[in-house]
């Protein structure tokens, strides 16, 4: 489960290093991750495994007959890239990718449970103030989560 909130910087070679306590794997083994499109201008980062549920899970519900899930499956899908975190534990962000999400310097990278969100940090900042204003309103409406 990932959880938290970080601020980090894009380098040179437009490669992010995954927070230390965001990583999931034991010294040696290597990271699998899939980033994508996000909702609300940011990246999702799946772990490999986690990435492949979900796959399967819109490959279960969604019909290439239904022009909506044709066209969720091509922005959400398409775009995604597979790769191995190095070393540093950094992975890189498609310019594509980076263009979408306005990512140029300075991100936020928040833990959200089953996913990692990579936001540009002014897109985040945005987004924050905006939505806090709502927040309990919305933690209203979800009552039936019985938290």
């Amino acid at each position: 489960m990932f959880m938290g909130e970080y601020r980090h910087m894009l380098d040179e070679k437009g490669r992010i290093a995954i927070p230390a306590k965001l990583r999931y794997s034991k010294v040696g083994e290597t990271e699998y991750w899939v980033t994508t499109k996000g909702f609300d201008r940011c990246l999702f980062v799946y772990p490999l495994e986690e990435w492949k549920k979900i796959v399967k899970h819109i490959n279960d519900r969604l019909s290439f007959t239904r022009k909506e899930d044709r066209s969720f499956l091509r922005m959400f899908v398409a775009p995604a890239t597979e790769q191995a975190a190095d070393k540093q534990g950094r992975i890189a962000l498609p310019s594509s990718l980076r263009d979408y999400a306005g990512i140029k310097k300075d991100v936020v990278i928040l833990g959200a449970l089953n996913r990692i969100e990579i936001w540009s940090e002014e897109n985040w900042n945005k987004y924050k103030e905006e939505n806090e204003k709502s927040f309990d309103l919305i933690g209203e409406k979800i009552e039936d989560l019985n938290l």
